[in-house]
């Protein structure tokens, strides 16, 4: 289960590490990437889903699914996550919470 883990957040990363010089040129190479990588975070948000259905008081699960949903800019969600996962005893910095927080104020006011 570690390794799958493991291999999941690499995977996190690097949807979001790549540098703009990387990206297919034109609004249709653009928009191609972002379906890719929103289809990419949909699957590791139902992968720790399952895994939270299974354990519900694994905290990795909720930290790691909740960072899916920083990238996807699902800030609600995000928050809901990370709190949970401090819950259960994963240290998160409180500057990351703060940070949620007012993102999802924002999103709030746009709505």
């Amino acid at each position: 289960m570690k390794k799958i883990i493991i291999l999941l957040c690499l995977g996190l990363i690097g949807c979001v590490t790549v540098s703009e010089g990387t990206r297919p040129a034109g609004k249709a190479g653009q928009k191609a990437v972002t379906e890719a990588e929103q289809k990419e975070l949909d699957s590791i948000i139902a992968i720790f889903s399952d895994a939270i259905k299974d354990n519900p008081n694994y905290a990795g699960a909720y930290y790691n699914r909740g960072m899916a949903y920083f990238y996807k800019r699902e800030y609600s969600k995000c928050l809901h996550d990370i709190l949970k996962a401090e819950a259960l005893g994963v240290t998160v910095d409180q500057e990351f919470i703060k940070l949620i927080k007012k993102f999802n104020e924002s999103n709030a006011k746009k709505r």
